[in-house]
Order: structure tokens, then sequence, then C-alpha cells
């Protein structure tokens, strides 16, 4: 029997380690089983500083087009959706329905117009008056220059003596056509010689007398008369030319201002009354809605046409005082819009108002957003969720937000390694986004690390600068509960 003892108790044992090995297996499969529920990843998002806010969809460019006077409407010549230029008619009333002040007008507004084309076209007149002078300038030096040859020489001696010579040559030229004349003077009247020798002997008399009459002129003087005549010449070149210059004052700085700006005035005025039996597109846009129809009476005031640029769009939306400071001009926005679920409008801050306005007691201040142009259907006055980005984008470190632990050391995560351990990381939590919290600064975690995740319930803590929960100590184990007691 004492034999036999031994082998029961190595039988014992040994039954004891099987199940305690199963035992093992068994918890540690439980272990992994729980694990792979309650881990999650190191993931990178990109963010930026960013400020929500909200403010209505508006247009630097939007009105409400009206009548300006009473009448019947003839002709709208514009539908919803439609493009239109500035100053383009889009609706018109009778003019046979309108008051006689504006048929008045109408006429007013002709003549005013001729007034003003005259006054605008002076610079035909300054041209005419400056070549008027430039004219006259010439006059006046052409008269000086007469007036004092009178008292010099009117020819050289060599041309003098010239002049005598050749009227020495002259006068035998006569004497030889007299004598060739002579001897046909008596040939009937027709005939080819007689008519030659006359023609001659004429020619030949006309340069002598001119030769004569030169030599008179070079070698005389001036009379009385010739030096009055001069002088009055002068006279009146020198006073053609100050009238010329009196009205080249006049006109060579343009009509008088004052005159153009109450021409333009009167313009104006009747442009206006005319104006008033219109709608008129105010700028280049798109119509928005036509709320009047041809054949309808209208008075003074009543809605016509909706127009808006939808290259103006914006957003005026109120920040807080305790975050305005990160706003600047040029920053990035995202805006949405209620009306148009999905739809996501780009723009950029371009007005920050430096008068607060107290809104429940706090102070914010507007901000002026320019939206990018879109071809969705936008309705005005609609709410608009700005998403205001105040900083350059960054890549951070993400965790799902319940791996965010923290005890009595501050917040960390429990990264788990390969072979299944795992070990404390200490982080510091960021901002949330979609349910994952930025890390701010971390050298020991990297994308692709596998952290474990705490549920409520369990004995750690999780919590962050985002979400908080009470503190609580150890690293939880996966399935719940603490680290194992000795």
């Amino acid at each position: 029997m004492k034999t036999n003892t031994p082998l029961k108790f190595l039988a014992l044992l040994l039954l004891s380690a099987l199940l305690l090995t199963g035992c093992a297996s068994a918890a540690s499969a439980a272990a992994t089983a729980a694990a792979a529920d309650t881990t999650g990843s190191v993931t990178s998002i990109t963010s930026a500083d960013s400020i929500e806010t909200s403010g209505n969809l508006g247009a630097d460019q939007l009105t409400a087009l009206t009548w300006g006077t009473g009448g019947t409407v003839e002709k709208v010549n514009v539908k919803t959706g439609q493009s239109v230029r500035a100053g383009q008619v889009l609706a018109i009333l009778k003019a046979d329905s309108v008051s006689s002040a504006i048929i008045t007008a109408q006429s007013d507004l002709a003549s005013a117009q001729r007034d003003l084309q005259t006054l605008m076209q002076s610079q035909a007149a300054q041209a005419a008056a400056q070549l008027a002078v430039a004219n006259a300038e010439q006059a006046v030096s052409d008269a000086q220059i007469a007036s004092d040859s009178l008292n010099y020489p009117r020819a050289s001696e060599a041309l003098v003596n010239n002049t005598d010579a050749k009227i020495t040559q002259a006068k035998r030229a006569v004497m030889m056509a007299t004598d060739r004349y002579r001897m046909v003077q008596r040939r009937a009247d027709g005939d080819p010689l007689k008519t030659e020798a006359e023609l001659a002997l004429t020619n030949a008399q006309l340069s002598l007398n001119t030769l004569i009459a030169t030599y008179n002129w070079y070698t005389g003087t001036a009379t009385s008369i010739d030096a009055d005549l001069a002088a009055a010449n002068l006279s009146s070149a020198k006073a053609a030319l100050a009238d010329a210059q009196s009205k080249w004052e006049i006109l060579k700085n343009g009509p008088d201002p004052v005159d153009v700006a109450a021409a333009q005035a009167r313009v104006d005025v009747a442009q206006t009354t005319v104006n008033s039996m219109a709608i008129i597109a105010p700028f280049d846009g798109q119509v928005l809605t036509v709320q009047t129809a041809a054949g309808n009476p209208v008075n003074s005031g009543d809605a016509a046409i909706e127009m808006v640029n939808l290259n103006t769009l914006k957003v005026e939306a109120l920040v807080d005082e305790t975050v305005i400071s990160s706003v600047a001009v040029g920053n990035e926005a995202e805006v949405s819009l209620d009306l148009l679920p999905g739809v996501t409008l780009k723009g950029k801050v371009t007005v920050i108002s430096a008068i607060g306005t107290t809104v429940d007691g706090l102070i914010k201040y507007t901000v002026t957003i320019a939206l990018e142009p879109t071809a969705e259907q936008v309705r005005f006055g609609a709410t608009a969720n700005v998403i205001l980005h105040t900083g350059e984008a960054q890549t951070l470190l993400a965790v799902p937000l319940t791996a965010v632990q923290s005890d009595s050391q501050g917040e960390y995560v429990s990264v788990i390694g390969t072979d299944g351990s795992t070990r404390r990381v200490i982080v510091e939590s960021g901002d949330l986004s979609s349910g994952l919290v930025t890390l701010k600064a971390s050298a020991d975690l990297k994308e692709g690390d596998q952290v474990l995740l705490v549920s409520a319930g369990s004995s750690g803590s999780t919590t962050s600068n985002a979400s908080s929960a009470s503190q609580g100590g150890g690293i939880p184990l996966p399935g719940g509960g603490g680290p194992a007691g000795n």
C-alpha cells in the first residue's frame, strides 16, 4: 500500500496540471476574444483651427425693383432666371397711361441733352480757336516784315545792275522786233508772217516794260502812303491776334465746369422722371422673380422684379469677442445651408467689423464672407452654417475617444504589443473630430498602433480635454476589471 501512495500522488499532480493548463488556455482565449472587441487603431487626421457660427445668405448686389409711378404695364421683357445687363429695360408702362409730368419730362430731357452736348462739343471750338491764334500770329509776322522793309533798300546794287543790263537787252529786242514788223506791216491782216512779227514785237515790249517797272521799284523809295498802309496792315493783324488769343483763353480749358454740372443736373432730373415709367436693371445679374405682367395696372411702389448678381454672394455671421482676434481677412470658410442638404459653398473673409454688437448680453462682431459663385438654386435670407478656418491645416495622430484614460499621473493610452502585452504611453488630448480625439504630441505613438478601448463602467477611467470622466487607477484588462491582485 505504501508503494502505491506515491503513484497516486503523481497521478493527482498530473491531473491537476492538466486542469490548470486547460483553464489557462481558456482564460487566454477569452482574453484574446475580449481584446478583439476593445481595441482601436492610432490613425492620422488633417485638422485646422476653426470657429463655427451662423449667419444669413445675402449678396452685395441684391435688389427688389419697384414701380416709380402709376400706370398700365405695356410690356415685360424678361422671365425668371434670365440674365440681364445693367441699363436694360426689364418692363415699361404705356405712355398714355402715365402722368403728364412724365410726358413733359421727356421733352425736357431732349432739350437738356442737346444743351449738354453743345457744351461738350467745345473741343471742336478749342481746335478752331487754337488755329485762329496761329494764323493771326503769322499775319502779324508778315505785316511786320512788310513794314520793316520800307526802311531798307529794296534791292542790292548787283540786282539793280543786273536788271539794268536786262533792260538794255530788252530794248535791243524791241528794236529788232520793230524792224521785222516794218518789213511785213503792209501785208494783209491774217498773213502768218505779219501775225508772227506783230506778236514778237508785243512780247518784247511787255518784257521791256516789266523790267523798267522792276528797276524803278528797286531804285525807288517808299512814299508816305506806303508807310501808312504798312502801319495800318500791322495794326489790323495785331488786333486780330489779340481777339484770337482772347477766345483761346476762354476755350482752352474746355467748357465751364459750373455750366456742365448744371446741364448734367437738368439731364439727370429729367431722366429720372422719364425712367420712373420703366423698370431698369441697376447692374448685371439674374432675374429672381417677376411680380408684374403686361396689362396690369400698377401704383408707385408696387413690386415689379427681384434680381441678384450671383457673383456677389455673401454671408454675414456673428463671431464672439473671445475668438474674433483669431479671424483675419482672407481666412477660408465653408458654408452649408439647411435648405440645401449636402451642399457646401466655399468662401473667404472679406470684412471684419470693428464695432461690436450686443447679442443676449454677449459682444459679437460681424464677419462678412464672400462666397464663390454657385449654380445651386439658393434662397436669400436663408440660415447659413459657417465654419471659419482660422489656422493652417496640420496632420495629427488621433485615437478613439475611449482609448484615452486618466489617472493621478495624467492622460495616457494603453498600446498593445505584438505579443499581447500592453504599455502605458503618456498623451495630451486635443479636439474631437468624428468620434476621434486628436493627440497634441507623442513620440511613442505611430499610425497603425493598436490601443485598448475602455468601456463605460470599467475600473479604469476615460477622459480627455474634449470628454472627461471620473478619475480611476490602473490599466484595465480586456473584458473589464483592474489589474489582478497578488
